[in-house]
């Protein structure tokens, strides 16, 4: 070892790899430490924009209103590409601005940072602002509520609203209170239909209508609107009007609805009680069909839901020879037709129910109170149908004295579908005067069989005619029901 040691090649090699390893050693630790300041050349600088940074302001809450710093800036920072990357890691940047010594008035003032680097070059847009400082100050003013009258259900109507607290204190600087034009609570209505209570917030507008930057105490009220039902369903009635072509008839014209709603102001409505003789004009018409029919708008009435009505128009084709029956038959004739589960009654009559013995009953249409009625079902069960096995009526109970479109009810077998040739019967209701009557023939003694006690009232029933007509009506009805029975056989 010690031969080795005293070889001075052996010495010369071992001394160039120590130099060798300590340039190396130190070589690498240069390298660290310009890359942990970040000066090394090879990694470069940069540039990075920090948009919409907050701007954090120190003045008297209590006492000053600070107008024209913005509420944000955006801040471009310059340096080496390390030290931006450490930035973007800390995000703790900061944008302030102290005016804790400044007076009243006007001032500029130059926007200050924190939290960064000394190593970066840091740049505010905007650096300067221009800043107003005044005196807070207070002032009442009364809210008013603020919604959409259009956003509330068709036929239904907004009230006044009532606010509670009526008023509200608005702190700002001075030039800001000056500009207040309309305090206003907001209401956000959705086709309501029902009374609206909800808290609104409070919002203060110039005149117009820009929002103002002021603090509201309370900042929410009560609102209370009521809502309107301004619409009423009512009752119509149909009337022919038109010129029929030669050989056509109408055996029945029906609605697709017995009501329409009309809109309009509550004393308006309440003097309408239904809308009467509808014209359906039949001209041209050759064959059963719809139409379209405009519902007419009563006087004062806002508008009428819906504004047109489908009619079926019934219309039946005669030969010469059947016209002449026609003309020849009586009104009160009965006629059936059987064919692939459909039967039809023609001219039946309508019973009134509910009649009161003080008033007088005139059936101004139907013609004659009659009606028809087309039946549909399983073949073998209609042919065991009969004028009897139907019931037709309508409720005359509540009616007092004038004219009146009443619904008309029918009832059927069961198993068995039944649709009116009209839908509603118009009467006309008057009271009777039986002084008026026994003037008129005040020596002939009572009829056999009739009332003999003058004051007990007569049979509220003679809406349907004379008691030779009712005679001659029941023998028609006996002959309808043999022919209804030879045809069931």
């Amino acid at each position: 070892m010690d031969r080795l040691l005293n070889n001075p090649w052996i010495m010369k090699i071992i001394a160039l790899l120590l130099a060798l390893m300590l340039y190396l050693s130190v070589s690498i630790d240069n390298q660290d430490t310009n890359t942990i300041l970040g000066t090394s050349k090879s990694s470069g600088t940069g540039t990075e924009t920090i948009t919409n940074v907050p701007v954090e302001v120190s003045y008297d809450q209590d006492n000053m209103i600070i107008s024209g710093v913005p509420d944000t800036v955006n801040v471009t920072l310059e340096g080496s590409k390390s030290a931006l990357q450490q930035e973007k890691l800390k995000q703790d940047l900061e944008v302030y601005v102290d005016l804790n010594n400044y007076g009243l008035g006007e001032h500029q003032v130059e926007l200050q940072h924190r939290n960064i680097s000394d190593r970066l070059d840091v740049k505010i847009d905007p650096q300067v602002v221009t800043v107003s400082i005044e005196n807070q100050q207070s002032q009442e003013f009364p809210v008013e509520a603020s919604f959409d009258k259009n956003q509330v259900k068709k036929g239904y109507k907004a009230g006044s609203a009532q606010i509670s607290p009526e008023t509200v204190t608005v702190t700002g600087a001075k030039s800001q209170l000056s500009q207040v034009a309309y305090v206003k609570a907001l209401v956000e209505l959705d086709n309501v239909s029902k009374d609206v209570n909800e808290q609104a917030e409070v919002v203060a507008f110039d005149k117009n209508l820009n929002k103002l930057d002021v603090s509201i105490e309370p900042e929410v009220v009560n609102v209370t609107i009521p809502i309107e039902n301004r619409s009423k369903k009512v009752p119509i009635s149909l009337e022919q009007t038109g010129t029929l072509g030669e050989g056509i008839e109408i055996t029945g014209l029906s609605l697709d609805r017995d009501e329409v709603t009309v809109i309009g102001e509550k004393d308006v409505l309440d003097s309408i009680s239904s809308i009467d003789n509808i014209p359906v004009d039949v001209t041209g018409i050759s064959k059963t069909s719809d139409i379209k029919v405009d519902v007419p708008v009563p006087e004062g009435v806002d508008s009428v839901q819906p504004k047109q009505v489908t009619v079926n128009v019934k219309v039946n084709k005669l030969d010469e020879e059947a016209a002449e029956e026609e003309t020849d038959a009586e009104e009160t004739s009965v006629t059936e037709e059987e064919k692939d589960g459909k039967k039809s009654f023609e001219s039946l009559s309508v019973t009134l129910n509910g009649q009161n013995s003080k008033y007088r009953y005139e059936i101004l249409s139907p013609k004659n109170g009659v009606v028809g009625v087309d039946l549909l079902g399983p073949q073998q069960q209609l042919r065991n149908v009969t004028r009897s096995d139907i019931s037709i009526t309508a409720n005359v109970a509540r009616l007092t004295p004038g004219e009146f479109s009443v619904p008309i009810s029918l009832t059927v077998p069961n198993g068995v579908e039944g649709t009116l040739s009209t839908k509603t019967l118009r009467v006309k209701v008057s009271e009777k005067n039986p002084s008026n009557e026994e003037e008129q023939n005040p020596s002939e003694p009572p009829e056999e069989g009739g009332n003999n006690n003058p004051d007990e009232p007569s049979n509220p029933s003679d809406n349907t005619g004379s008691d030779e007509e009712n005679e001659g009506n029941g023998d028609n009805s006996a002959n309808n029901e043999e022919s209804d029975s030879s045809s069931a056989n």
